[in-house]
This record gives structure tokens, C-alpha cells and sequence, in this order.
């Protein structure tokens, strides 16, 4: 299985997606097991092809030096109109790293080079 005790990303290098205006860090205890939702408005409607490529980064995503890590299941998600609606359960959570941050910046670089420019996001924890 592949370890996290590498240097990943910094904020600094990701600043232009945007992510950093909106979100810092979860503010509920993100643990193995947790189930969270990510909503983000965006300025103008996706259209299909991009509303697919969402659903398809938000249910395959993995990250690491050789991104073979799996952090989230994806549960449930919608795409309509200008909100992204997400629903994931943690399955496997980094010691070092915000998963859900680095999730974040992989979706607001695709949505920052499709010109879809973020005007919020929400993350909260399903209780």
C-alpha cells in the first residue's frame, strides 16, 4: 500500500485554482469512515460533457506521488445547472494531508481551465 510520508503540493502552488478563497480546512473531525458533502457554485452552468467529467473525476479520483492512493467512495452526486453536489465516504484517511483539499484543487484546476469560475463551496459532514 502506498504511504503518505512524501512532500505533496503546497497552498502556494495551487493558489490559482481559487480553492484557497473558499475553503481551508474541514471544519469537523475528517477521519476513516466519515461521510462528507462538497457543494460548489460555480458562475455559469456546466454543460454536459463537463458536468460528466465531474462525476467521472469525483468517482475515480486518487492522489499521491503515483496516485495510486484512494481516499473517497463516492456516494451520491449532482450536477445541475451552476451546482456541483458531491457526497463521499472517507475510506482511507491521510495522517499528514487534507485529502479533501487536494480533491479540491484537482477539480478547481479542471473547472478553472474550462472557464466554470467557483463562487462557493460548502463542505460539511453528514451526521
Amino acid at each position: 500500500m502506498t504511504k503518505d510520508n512524501f512532500d505533496y503540493y503546497t497552498d502556494k502552488e495551487f493558489e490559482w485554482t481559487g480553492i484557497m478563497k473558499y475553503y481551508q480546512s474541514p471544519n469537523f473531525i475528517h477521519k476513516k469512515g466519515t461521510i462528507f458533502t462538497i457543494e460548489i457554485k460555480t458562475q455559469k452552468p456546466l454543460d454536459d460533457i463537463d458536468s460528466n467529467m465531474v462525476s467521472s473525476l469525483a468517482s475515480f479520483w486518487t492522489w499521491g506521488e503515483d496516485r495510486r492512493i484512494k481516499a473517497f467512495k463516492l456516494k451520491t452526486h449532482q450536477v445541475a445547472d451552476t451546482l456541483i453536489f458531491l457526497e463521499f465516504l472517507t475510506i482511507r484517511k491521510s495522517q499528514r494531508y487534507d485529502e479533501i483539499k487536494l480533491f479540491l484543487f484537482d477539480l478547481g484546476s479542471f473547472l478553472e481551465l474550462c472557464e466554470y469560475r467557483i463562487e462557493a463551496i460548502k463542505v460539511n459532514e453528514v451526521l
